[in-house]
């Protein structure tokens, strides 16, 4: 009868290559030696080109300081969720969110393993779209023209009934401030039309009126989103302005 340990380590490595997760292990050195099909296609690698090689071969665009399986062997902490750009060994660039995990066996860290997902695509759909909104921005603001158009005014808003009208009356109150304002409603209630309302009854008007979906943002690209980036500050960055720039003596609605 064959060893049920090894038996059952042949099974765990082929579940290993059936899921749809990158799988990536390494040693207390940072040499790969687990390495999954789905890592391997994601990376757009043969395994026999990662593994028994260190990470920052496989990966040189990668540093102590941004490598999520280098920080989990420096610290011997988990890193629970973290979006990671860089460009492999072959050039191509890949961007992923690891949950990265440090190994222990009596108490002595061993090694590390990391759980990845593929978001390269949707990454790069989302550089287009804001590279498109920045080449607007930076056309208009040529012009001398608005960044954000706001459509609908106080004019726009039909009901009758008491609460509505009281919500009225407190949104044009408020868009005679400079203060900013919370606008509480369910989905599909008309957040948005009530902020382009007051932005055009505002004296911000004839500046931008700039919206956001918050929820559709990845957490770690948020920073670059709002505040904008420079080339050069990380992986793949280029300059390109924020949406507090871009919204600047307009609103921001998110």
């Amino acid at each position: 009868m064959s060893d049920p340990n090894e038996f059952g380590s042949q099974y765990f490595e082929k579940i290993l290559n059936m899921v749809d997760v990158g799988v990536h292990l390494v040693n207390r050195e940072g040499t790969t030696v687990f390495y999954n099909d789905k890592m391997a296609e994601i990376d757009g690698l043969a395994r026999k080109q990662v593994l028994h090689k260190n990470i920052f071969h496989v990966y040189p665009s990668l540093t102590h300081e941004t490598s999520t399986l280098a920080k989990v062997l420096q610290t011997g902490q988990e890193v629970p969720e973290k979006i990671q750009t860089y460009v492999n060994v072959t050039g191509k660039r890949i961007t992923t969110i690891n949950r990265t995990y440090p190994l222990f066996d009596n108490e002595q860290l061993t090694g590390a393993l990391e759980v990845a997902k593929d978001i390269t695509s949707i990454v790069q759909l989302h550089d287009q779209i804001l590279d498109l909104r920045h080449q607007l921005y930076q056309a208009k603001q040529k012009d001398g023209k608005k960044t954000g158009a706001a459509r609908y005014h106080f004019s726009d808003l039909i009901g009758e009934s008491p609460s509505f009208l009281e919500a009225v009356s407190t949104a044009k109150k408020a868009s005679r401030t400079s203060s900013p304002v919370f606008i509480c409603g369910a989905t599909g209630t008309g957040k948005e039309l009530f902020a382009q309302s007051m932005h055009n009854a505002s004296v911000r008007r004839n500046h931008p009126f700039i919206a956001q979906n918050c929820a559709a943002v990845p957490g770690d690209l948020m920073e670059g989103i709002m505040f904008g980036t420079t080339r050069g500050a990380f992986t793949g960055a280029v300059d390109r302005a924020g949406l507090f720039e871009q919204a600047s003596g307009g609103t921001l609605f998110l």
